[in-house]
């Protein structure tokens, strides 16, 4: 892939070397793409920007008439966000290296390229034209949140207790690094979360987020289950839904989180998004069958165990919250997502008594 070359500038995208990377990919099967056109900029790129290429070949056959390319952002200090923090290379492994050794749905990428010192990143991927985002704000229907929790399986049980997770990443940490690390995060960027959206939040959720500071450390150290691959961001604005016949059923996208951790916490996260806060009806049966499917897959898990994970899992969706508010741009769509959310993972926090975990 090196061989390539990158190209982060999406309206600067060349036939020749688009035609080098399908070719290499396979897609051509000695078909000559004779034109590649940019077609402008899809979804809002709030830490990259997508953009839809149309595909010319001298042979169309079943060859891909579009593709998707995603690109640093095109505002400066998103981009530099982008590669200073680990969103950029994160994703980038994932297509490279993680993505291949897992059964998850994700997209199809046909080149993943990064270049730190360079400051270039792009990925060139399947166009899902024909599915949907699902929106945080409407939720998962039944159907589409037992299809998700399909993927988790998928996604959790080929790494699950794999030895090698931990030289898996582009930047490796210990699990005192972590600890240490989330500890100081959470701590330092909780008043701003207080003070942007404090006064919106019931006394209960501004409550919980307070006592968890001193335990979030303690939190990152996990409950002992062997960790696997987890999204960390699973939740219906990361899933592509089928709309037309041709369409996969669920794709997941946006792996910049990605990283080793316990299984539960994409299941406790995916199930509090699909609910008003406070509403979790099918809560039970749904941790229930996850634990089922990962068992045929050959996971050693019992379902106490799967359990507790699962109340230790709902307090990620506070660290999230709080980091992800603190780090974004203001936006009013944004202050709602956010006020939803704190009050999505809080209430599931509280009724579950998932502090009490780390109070033992």
């Amino acid at each position: 892939m090196g061989d390539l070359g990158i190209r982060s500038d999406p309206e600067r995208i060349e036939t020749e070397w688009m035609a080098r990377v399908l070719d290499a990919a396979g897609l051509a099967r000695g078909a000559t793409l004779t034109d590649c056109r940019f077609g402008g900029y899809v979804g809002t790129g709030q830490t990259g920007c997508n953009a839809r290429f149309h595909l010319t070949w001298d042979r169309a056959g079943d060859r891909p008439a579009t593709v998707m390319g995603k690109f640093p952002s095109r505002d400066a200090t998103a981009k530099a966000t982008g590669f200073g923090g680990s969103a950029y290379i994160t994703e980038w492994n994932f297509y490279r290296n993680i993505a291949p050794t897992l059964r998850v749905r994700a997209p199809h990428c046909y080149l993943s390229a990064f270049d730190g010192d360079a400051q270039e990143f792009c990925l060139i991927m399947e166009d899902l034209a024909g599915s949907e985002q699902g929106d945080h704000f409407i939720g998962l229907n039944d159907d589409e949140l037992a299809s998700a929790i399909e993927q988790a399986v998928l996604l959790h049980g080929p790494r699950w207790g794999d030895p090698t997770l931990d030289a898996s990443w582009p930047q490796p940490s210990t699990e005192d690094e972590r600890s240490e690390r989330l500890a100081m995060l959470y701590g330092f960027l909780l008043p701003a979360f207080l003070d942007r959206l404090g006064s919106r939040l019931d006394s209960a959720i501004v409550g919980i987020v307070n006592d968890f500071a001193p335990l979030v450390g303690r939190w990152a150290r996990g409950t002992g289950t062997p960790l696997t691959v987890a999204h960390y961001d699973f939740r219906p604005d990361n899933f592509l839904f089928a709309r037309t016949s041709t369409a996969p059923p669920l794709v997941v996208v946006d792996w910049q989180t990605v990283n080793q951790g316990l299984g539960m916490v994409d299941v406790a996260y995916v199930i509090a998004s699909s609910y008003a806060p406070g509403d979790r009806p099918r809560e039970h049966d749904l941790v229930a069958e996850y634990h089922q499917r990962l068992s045929a897959t050959g996971v050693s898990y019992s379902f106490d165990d799967c359990w507790r994970d699962y109340r230790f899992g709902a307090l990620w969706g506070l660290i999230i919250t709080v980091l992800a508010t603190s780090m974004a741009a203001q936006t009013e769509r944004g202050d709602e997502l956010f006020v939803r959310m704190a009050s999505q993972y809080g209430y599931q926090s509280l009724e579950l008594d998932s502090l009490e975990l780390l109070r033992t």
